[in-house]
């Protein structure tokens, strides 16, 4: 049995194990005090394969690509979710972390902040060779892990500049440059981000940067927490995670949460009436957007540390709709649809009767959000400012399109 010490904020939870048929398992500590994940609630019986790879599985990204040069950078299988975390585990989303058995424990919950500030130079190079280093593998001695789909990394901002984080410092933000052949990703990921903060949803601070022909994302995590030039952790997991759904089946049409599972989660936060709210906010805005990519793993819940549970900022949220390469079905479906433009008014109130949610407040939700956008598009320079306008006339064009039809149908209603 191969195993690696587990750890909640630097002290030991658990320990996750690999058998000699590569099968993983996890074990709680005896007197752990804090869970990992609802899926995994703290007992004295280990966990096997199947929840294993749902949570441990669900810290790594999920491009085969990047998990094949991190593979092939540490001579391991990519395949090998174990080994993969053993190489890259020591900064993953929230408070979890993976090392050696025999290796210190770190004494206090905060580390200070330091970091190696590097030239734009060096970063535009790092930036440029993400798709063959992905998370900037291998500069620094870096250790960290970041899921999704899309090339990014993870680093310090000190002195607002960018840093690599040292001696066991986590990162603070994420670092996301535009995606190969989805134009203007960047901006469009920047509005949309600052357009939900207008509609009233919590969203992660953002500001876009520039190196010479190249732009990029800066975003503030919000699984961190600096106070006095130290960084705490703050304990996450995404919805997928939570409900035991393994990565690749994060879509409800491959096996994944529908909306039904999703606001039954919230059951478990300590305001789930406040939280069912903001996560219906949510739904609308991401529909209204046209953002199809909405699935379970694009929702998370936070762990702060006085005990609460709450629904997690929100993010990823972009109109997706605009590129034709990408889908037009929606990750979850309303009523029966996964199809935007079929969605009718009966379908929205199928949707409320499995969410046990009021369709009044629902369509009333829809009418709101849809006019403001709409104020919005026409009245507000600032969400657009330093933005390629001929994208944001496309971007505005397609979601005004969209939102009029909506409204139209909820009109008819």
């Amino acid at each position: 049995m191969k195993e690696l010490s587990v750890r909640l904020n630097g002290n030991p939870v658990g320990k996750l194990g690999q058998t000699i048929n590569g099968k993983m398992t996890f074990t709680y500590e005896r007197g752990a005090a804090n869970a990992i994940s609802l899926n995994m609630p703290i007992r004295e019986e280990s966990y096997g394969e199947i929840e294993c790879e749902a949570f441990f599985g669900g810290l790594l990204p999920e491009s085969d690509a990047t998990k094949r040069a991190i593979g092939m950078r540490y001579g391991i299988s990519h395949h090998n979710t174990f080994a993969l975390l053993k190489a890259i585990g020591y900064d993953c989303a929230g408070a979890i972390s993976f090392h050696h058995l025999e290796e210190a424990v770190q004494l206090t919950k905060s580390v200070p902040l330091e970091g190696k500030t590097i030239s734009e130079q060096e970063l535009y190079e790092h930036i440029q060779a993400l798709p063959k280093k992905p998370l900037f593998m291998g500069f620094e001695g870096l250790r960290l892990s970041l899921a999704g789909v899309h090339d990014k990394a993870a680093v310090c901002l000190i002195d607002n500049k960018i840093a690599l984080p040292k001696h066991g410092c986590p990162t603070t933000h994420i670092l996301k440059p535009a995606a190969p052949g989805l134009q203007n990703i960047v901006e469009n990921e920047y509005f949309c981000l600052k357009l939900g903060a207008e509609m009233g949803l919590t969203t992660p601070s953002v500001e876009i940067r520039q190196i010479k022909d190249t732009s990029f994302l800066l975003i503030e995590r919000y699984d961190r927490k600096i106070i006095d030039n130290e960084v705490e952790r703050i304990h996450q997991e995404d919805f997928c995670q939570a409900l035991g759904v393994v990565s690749i089946k994060k879509y409800q049409s491959e096996g994944g949460p529908g909306f039904k599972e999703v606001f039954n989660l919230l059951s478990n936060t300590t305001q789930p009436a406040i939280d069912r709210n903001k996560l219906a906010a949510a739904l609308v805005f991401n529909y209204l957007i046209g953002n199809m990519d909405a699935h379970g793993k694009n929702f998370s819940l936070l762990y702060k540390p006085n005990s609460q549970i709450t629904l997690a900022p929100f993010y990823d949220l972009l109109c997706t709709r605009i590129y034709p390469a990408l889908t037009d079905k929606m990750a979850m479906k309303i009523g029966n649809k996964y199809e935007a433009d079929q969605v009718l008014p009966r379908h929205w109130e199928q949707l409320c009767h499995e969410i046990d949610y009021a369709y009044p407040a629902l369509k009333k939700l829809i009418k709101k959000q849809g006019e403001a956008i709409l104020f919005l598009l026409k009245n507000s320079s600032e969400l657009t400012q330093g933005i390629n306008q001929n994208f944001i006339a496309k971007l505005s064009m397609q979601l005004e399109r969209h939102i009029d039809k909506t409204l139209n149908r909820l009109e008819k209603s």
